[in-house]
């Protein structure tokens, strides 16, 4: 107690003789005149002065996020990607892609890719959306590259079927020959495929060998399960629209309650046209509703006036009025007022 007492007074002794000092000093506001005030050379001249510094090139530093088309003006091999379609705004959300980009040269690291993939068969046209949708092929090793073109030959892919396919799905050849062969196997084994089956499937939709094995599986449990096809339609609708089996299961099978369970449509006729499960849900329901109103929702194509369900589902409105609903589009959007 009394070691904090000296100490308190030994800082209030330090505080008045601070305050003598300032009140003793001469310096006060009043007393202050202004040539004593030193101002920095540069404002001994008229401190407004024109500035003639060129300001042009000078641009604000890149935050980490930043986009290619920053980019563009100072990047011989961005400039290059632009010309051939490359829509490099696409990349702006992936920065592996866009970190890859920054460091090849289009000459050097850049070009013989290219040069590869119109070998390939895809024209000079179709390259930008290429490079669009895999440009991390960039990053792939040319021996790889060549190594997968080799096993589809081997699997007797013709060169057109082999176009084809990286046309339809550049990040084919992104994928490992061993993904690809055991995904090959996958469907050979679940749909008891031939090799012709499997070309012609592949060659339709190649997206699909490359799909989630998961999500495919989903939609064959419920195909079978839940919406009572049996094996051999499950393997008809693979053959007919394979775009199914990339669906979400949930959508699928909304649509195929209201098509068969409303619509009375059975798995023959579905298996037959098995489009109109692609199509969105509410463009079934308005039309075939309008269609019912009309009296002329007859699907049985042994009847007259059949309307086929691919009609159904395809073609815009207009379309749709004049061949299936006989009707003008003015008539069709007053009923869809009428029941919205």
């Amino acid at each position: 107690m009394i070691l904090f007492k000296r100490v308190l007074s030994f800082k209030m002794n330090k505080q008045k003789q601070f305050f003598r000092c300032f009140c003793n000093s001469d310096n006060t506001l009043e007393t202050i005149k202004s040539n004593q005030i030193q101002w920095p050379k540069d404002y001994n001249n008229i401190p407004l002065e024109p500035n003639v510094t060129n300001f042009s090139t000078i641009s604000p530093a890149l935050l980490p996020t930043f986009n290619l088309a920053a980019y563009v003006n100072e990047s011989y091999s961005l400039q290059q990607l632009v010309k051939l379609g490359v829509e490099i705004y696409k990349f702006d959300n992936n920065p592996d892609v866009m970190e890859m980009i920054l460091k090849l040269d289009f000459e050097r690291d850049m070009k013989p890719y290219i040069r590869f993939i119109h070998d390939c068969g895809v024209p000079v046209e179709e390259l930008g959306k290429f490079l669009t949708k895999n440009p991390m092929i960039f990053s792939e090793h040319m021996d790889d590259l060549i190594t997968r073109i080799n096993y589809l030959e081997h699997k007797k892919f013709n060169t057109e079927m082999i176009t084809t396919i990286i046309r339809k799905h550049p990040k084919w050849l992104s994928q490992s020959t061993v993904d690809i062969d055991t995904s090959l196997g996958f469907f050979q084994s679940n749909f008891f495929l031939s090799g012709d089956n499997i070309r012609s499937l592949v060659t339709k939709l190649p997206k699909l060998i490359t799909w989630p094995k998961k999500s495919v599986n989903l939609v064959m449990f419920s195909l079978v399960e839940e919406m009572g096809f049996n094996k051999s339609e499950r393997k008809r609708l693979l053959q007919i629209h394979p775009r199914l089996f990339i669906m979400s299961k949930n959508h699928l099978l909304q649509r195929f309650n209201y098509i068969h369970h409303t619509m009375n449509i059975n798995h023959d006729r579905i298996v037959f046209e098995p489009q109109v499960m692609t199509s969105r849900l509410f463009r079934i329901k308005q039309r075939h509703e309008y269609l019912k109103y009309l009296n002329r929702a007859q699907y049985d194509p042994t009847k007259p006036n059949y309307v086929p369900l691919l009609k159904l589902v395809s073609g815009d409105d207009s379309e749709f009025c004049i061949n299936l609903a006989k009707t003008s589009v003015e008539m069709f959007n007053t009923y869809l007022k009428t029941v919205q």
